[in-house]
């Protein structure tokens, strides 16, 4: 994956979604998190409010607290037998790699000049005719706000409902992609546009609960399996947890319920980096195969580990502290090489 750069500034984006009233596809990547499914939902509820016809589609497994959220019927759920019409600008939010986008690359390798990239992440191979990358954002859902407010002549008018659904929508991106405020990319805008948006109505106490409070007891057990399997590695430095098929089977958890599972190893003040694990079958041109998900995690301090460089020995990438990546074969095949990877960078670490 090569790194990529923006070929346009927001206000030639605004001028793009100004320009015309004809239709338009707001998409992201596979396995939406809060602040992909937020940056579409804010997205399409103001087009759509603006009288443009959207058509907008997450790709599963998605999260059920977030389809709970208000505003999340504005997209539809791919299947099969999903079809996407002919639009005139699709925009792209939340990823520029194609190795995320699943099943909808097809769909965006034919509409590639009209194609609008709207993305915080440094990384990606998706050579849209239009691209916004903002590495500093905290979240692409900062990015989309100001972009609402660069179209303020026809942002203000929405009506008030849908203005509450691009308020919440916003808020839980920037708040899923900090870890409510926690993690090192947390700015001073993120908190400005936080307070801008609890201003707006959004109730933060009543999301939090909605979105981090209702979990399924299936989860606590996946969350226990992963615990189970933690291996500490370079004097403690480093952390591997694995799930395989067999754990989601048998607990009957979902694929989705391994967010935020990562997180818990991060509490013991010795681990520095964490990787999880996580095996799947999955369809591919009729027949079945096992791929193996990697979720990498650093934390922040005078020598951090980039974990997007360690994503990117396997096909991934992502940000410093976050990054992720998928490899088609089984878990017992990929751990070694994850752990000898951790090895090396914890060891560069310290020479450095």
């Amino acid at each position: 994956m090569n790194e990529y750069h923006s070929n346009c500034d927001l206000a030639d984006v605004a001028k793009l979604l100004r320009a015309s009233d004809r239709p338009v596809a707001v998409l992201t990547h596979a396995k939406p998190d809060g602040d992909a499914f937020g940056s579409v939902i804010a997205l399409a509820a103001t087009l759509g409010a603006m009288g443009r016809h959207v058509s907008a589609c997450f790709v599963p497994p998605i999260l059920g607290n977030l389809l709970e959220l208000g505003g999340s019927k504005l997209a539809g759920v791919w299947n099969d037998r999903t079809k996407l019409p002919e639009v005139e600008r699709l925009i792209l939010v939340d990823t520029g790699a194609w190795s995320q986008v699943g099943p909808l690359r097809s769909y965006i390798e034919k509409r590639l000049e009209r194609t609008i990239i709207i993305d915080h992440h440094l990384s990606g191979d998706i050579p849209a005719g239009h691209r916004y990358i903002d590495g500093d954002a905290a979240a692409t859902c900062e990015i989309v706000a100001s972009l609402l407010e660069l179209m303020q002549s026809d942002y203000a008018s929405i009506d008030k409902a849908t203005a509450q659904i691009v308020a919440d929508s916003l808020f839980v991106g920037i708040a899923s992609d900090t870890g409510w405020f926690r993690f090192s990319n947390t700015r001073p805008q993120t908190h400005q546009l936080a307070a801008d948006l609890i201003g707006r109505g959004v109730d933060h106490a009543d999301l939090y609960r909605r979105l981090e409070q209702t979990e399924r007891p299936q989860k606590l057990a996946l969350l226990t399996r992963a615990l189970g399997s933690l291996q500490l590695l370079s004097g403690g430095r480093a952390a591997v947890m694995v799930l395989r098929r067999s754990d989601f089977k048998e607990t009957g958890a979902l694929e989705e319920e391994t967010e935020r599972l990562i997180d818990i190893p991060q509490q013991v003040g010795s681990i520095e980096v964490i990787v999880l694990l996580s095996e799947k079958t999955q369809h591919q041109d009729g027949s079945l195969r096992t791929v193996t998900r990697l979720s990498f995690r650093s934390k922040p301090g005078k020598a951090p580990i980039n974990v997007a460089e360690l994503a990117g020995q396997f096909g991934g990438g992502g940000h410093a502290r976050a990054a992720g990546a998928t490899v088609e074969d089984r878990v017992d095949w990929v751990l070694p090489k994850v752990c000898a990877s951790l090895e090396r960078a914890a060891v560069y670490q310290s020479l450095g």
